[in-house]
């Protein structure tokens, strides 16, 4: 079988790369990229076949279907996701002006009724015929939707195509679904978000499991690993990638530290930056605390994490007492690992409005997943995390009953089972 899979973000996921090199082993593969992206994926794409996708037609027509879609696109109900996500990615651009004349748009854009649906856009936008796609016999896409010119041709066309729901948070924050297409999610819950979030027919959903926690089923058929500190320590695993709340984030970090040294406690905070915010600089101050560690080694040169710096990752937070966090795949990493995980939600975070720790903290897929149960795993003042210190050291299998709540529908895969279930679902 020959199958197209549209990527992108080829060099940042792992996961991704390796499935489709499994499948390349059983399947004829070939990569369909935007050209923006062809060096890097050229880089890390085997022996697979490449295409440049070349659908997009720079017609007056279109322009008005994009920027209607871009105002007036239906949001998910979880419309506080969408507004950080695409502040996040703005804030990512290097220029101030760019950015700010982009905020304003988002801003002017959230105000706005929002009724235009995905599949209206798909349907209404023209494309050029320009990429080769007649020989495949099914499309695999990934969350978000990365050409949406390419997509509506694949739809219009008939062609085969799934989509496969990369992240636990991709149903709340992305606006690209279309119910012409099938999908494939995590677990049930992933299943019911989709359908209650964008209005996906539930038998159009399929539960594959999860690419990124393969790598987690794969650490733990490993022998343990020695510990990668002389001491004892809480790992703190950073989550955000908004400069304004990343300073926020730090601000939290900093409290902990002084709350252990109130306790004079020995164990110390290895703090793990947030691999995707660009400028590390902010968590310079943090090596000045005396009990805080910076686990800032991991990173390459462009972003990307690899695979030896990823199980490296699960060997410190399987030696660590705890894992805290704020709202974070890692936070459901450590469940798995058991290793006590742990998510912070202080009265403090209110305020800012909608750019607000408080409402980072919040999202759906953190509400619902994370902090729906009465566990001493959530905390929301300085005595109680002082009491869940204590309990690490008296009555830890107690905060051990938390993490299998969290991780109980998620079923555990190999990549290469992964693989087969991708392709065949």
């Amino acid at each position: 079988m020959k199958i197209g899979f549209a990527v992108h973000f080829f060099d940042f996921r792992n996961d991704v790369r390796k499935v489709i090199q499994l499948v390349n082993q059983q399947h004829e593969v070939v990569l369909f990229v935007r050209k923006a992206d062809e060096d890097i994926i050229r880089q890390h794409a085997g022996n697979a076949e490449i295409r440049i996708v070349d659908e997009h037609k720079n017609s007056f027509i279109n322009k008005i279907w994009d920027n209607l879609f871009r105002f007036f696109g239906k949001l998910p109900k979880s419309r506080q996701n969408f507004y950080l996500m695409e502040y996040f990615k703005i804030s990512l651009s290097e220029k101030e002006n760019v950015q700010q004349k982009a905020y304003s748009r988002l801003n002017l854009s959230m105000k706005l009724p929002r009724f235009l649906s995905y599949d209206t856009y798909l349907k209404n936008i023209s494309y050029k015929r320009n990429t080769q796609i007649d020989d495949i016999d099914q499309f695999i896409c990934f969350t978000d939707i990365s050409d949406s010119y390419f997509f509506s041709r694949l739809i219009q066309e008939n062609k085969k195509v799934k989509v496969y729901v990369y992240s636990w948070d991709h149903p709340c924050k992305h606006v690209k679904y279309s119910e012409q297409v099938r999908y494939l999610v995590w677990h049930e819950g992933l299943k019911h978000d989709l359908i209650d979030l964008q209005n996906i027919e539930s038998a159009k959903i399929q539960i594959s499991g999860s690419s990124q926690f393969a790598y987690v089923y794969e650490f733990l058929q490993q022998p343990p690993a020695p510990t990668p500190y002389d001491f004892n320590y809480i790992y703190f695993g950073c989550a955000i990638g908004i400069p304004v709340l990343t300073v926020k984030e730090i601000q939290v970090i900093e409290q902990i530290s002084r709350w252990l040294q109130e306790m004079q406690s020995p164990l110390k905070l290895v703090v793990r930056p947030y691999p995707v915010l660009t400028n590390w600089s902010y968590y310079e101050n943090l090596k000045k605390l005396p009990n805080v560690v910076l686990d800032d080694q991991f990173r390459s040169k462009n972003l990307s994490v690899g695979e030896e710096q990823i199980y490296e990752k699960y060997n410190k937070i399987t030696h660590a007492e705890a894992f805290i966090h704020l709202g974070t795949t890692m936070g459901l990493e450590a469940c798995f690992i058991n290793t006590p995980s742990v998510i912070l939600d202080f009265p403090e975070f209110l305020g800012g409005g909608i750019l607000s720790l408080h409402n980072f903290v919040h999202q759906f897929q953190n509400d619902k997943y994370l902090m729906s149960m009465n566990a001493p795993n959530i905390v929301h003042s300085a005595e109680e995390f002082k009491v869940f210190v204590q309990k690490l050291q008296t009555n830890k299998q107690d905060l051990l009953t938390y993490n299998k709540q969290v991780v109980k529908q998620i079923k555990l895969k190999s990549f290469g089972e992964f693989a087969q279930d991708l392709v065949a679902g």
